[in-house]
């Protein structure tokens, strides 16, 4: 049960990672600008907090930490599956790609 429930923090909080960096990554481009400056200071104390979660969530829980490596790459693998699946569902009806 324990594993379970560090999947489930795992894939929420990589599912919230990936979808930041999908959605400011039009804004911080080559030529910086004063919107690339904004778009990082609005987006560098999520990672912040996303990160320090993760690291918080893996002092929490007491398994090995061979189990919890393998846990996150298989929640991040999931997660990106998951993303992509509703990108194709959502943005096919609106008949944009988020991905090229």
């Amino acid at each position: 049960m324990n594993c379970v429930k560090f999947f489930i923090y795992q894939f929420s909080l990589f599912i919230a990672l990936l979808l930041l960096n999908i959605y400011f990554d039009p804004y911080i481009s080559k030529p910086f600008s004063f919107v690339d400056l904004i778009a990082i200071c609005i987006s560098v104390p999520i990672y912040i907090l996303l990160v320090s979660l993760i690291i918080k969530l893996y002092r929490r829980f007491n398994t090995r930490l061979r189990n919890k490596v393998l846990i996150s790459i298989t929640a991040f693998i999931i997660a990106t599956i998951f993303l992509a699946i509703i990108e194709n569902i959502w943005f096919g009806i609106k008949g944009e790609m988020l991905f090229n």
